[in-house]
């Protein structure tokens, strides 16, 4: 029987916190058709939770995601591997997106949703949408880069 180590934990926790914390966003996309379509209650209702999700779920999972990889790069020596760093840099940047871009916009979003919608609306709904797309195929490249161990 093997013995569960404490670097074991630690990795749990890191792909925990990488489930918890973007595991729902990839779903942003249908709920991005059903938006477009709801009433400006229900718009204001959906950006509300996005900036929710973006404060309380998406943020400190992040902080998880760094100090887990961060003792697991320590643990075994791996700072120098391109795996490591990239995805570090990754969630990083996918962090300071949250706080200078979506949480500003989410929170515009909902303001705009409650007056009714309108071409300021519809701009930046697309641009929270396409950014938010982008976020997602960092995070999709980031977790490949970790599963393979990509340039080792």
């Amino acid at each position: 029987m093997l013995a569960v180590t404490f670097y074991d934990v630690v990795k749990w926790l890191h792909i925990m916190a990488v489930v918890v914390a973007f595991g729902g966003l990839f779903t942003y996309p249908v709920w991005y058709r059903f938006v477009l379509a709801a009433s400006p209650a229900d718009r204001v209702m959906f950006h509300r939770a996005q900036g929710f999700i973006g404060q309380w779920v998406i943020s400190p999972g992040l902080l998880v995601i760094v100090l887990a990889g961060a003792y697991m790069a320590t643990d075994r020596d791996l700072w120098s591997k391109v795996w490591v760093t990239l995805p570090l840099i990754i969630a990083i940047g996918i962090g300071a997106l949250g706080g200078v871009f979506f949480g500003p916009r989410e929170g515009k979003l909902a303001e705009l949703a409650e007056a009714g919608g309108g071409p300021e609306y519809e701009r930046i709904f697309t641009q929270v949408r396409n950014v938010g797309y982008v976020a997602l195929a960092l995070v999709a490249i980031a977790a490949y880069m970790m599963v393979t161990k990509l340039g080792s």
